[in-house]
């Protein structure tokens, strides 16, 4: 007589492994992600009502301070250096941040929250569009 092992026995140290190194829930269908370190966090997009729908980024990695309501997110990240071709190298220029705003809307499909995203800017250019969007002033960032 053969021993039977069961399918899920075998997988489960597979499915512990495709956990995240951090996840915290911003606001509604918004988290913040990392898959592997905490340098490479990203603001994502999940709905919630839909448990197998994947986590889609919309800032890319190396998201380090986030400030946010129920309307807007803020987010701060290091500029990813990337090679003659233009391809990320998985490396962070520390000394340069861009900005983004995100607006808050539960209600699209996660590629148009990748789109609808305003970004990336230099400082003084986000203090310029955070007030034609009418971001509000208490909304400070916090840095992970």
């Amino acid at each position: 007589m053969k021993p039977v092992i069961s399918l899920p026995f075998l997988l489960w140290p597979f499915m512990q492994s495709c956990g995240f190194v951090y996840e915290w829930h911003l606001t509604g269908n918004y988290y913040l992600i990392a898959v592997d370190t905490k340098e490479d966090m990203d603001v994502c997009y999940h709905q919630q009502e839909d448990e197998d729908a994947p986590y889609t980024g919309i800032t890319g990695a190396s998201v380090y301070a986030v400030g946010y309501d129920g309307d807007f997110i803020l987010v701060k990240a290091y500029r990813a250096l990337r090679d003659s071709m233009g391809i990320s190298l998985q490396r962070y220029d520390k000394n340069t941040t861009d900005y983004y705003i995100i607006p808050v809307d539960n209600t699209q499909e996660a590629w148009e929250a990748q789109e609808n995203k305003f970004g990336t800017f230099s400082r003084k250019d986000f203090e310029v569009r955070r007030k034609e969007l009418g971001v509000p002033d208490d909304i400070v960032f916090k840095e992970l």
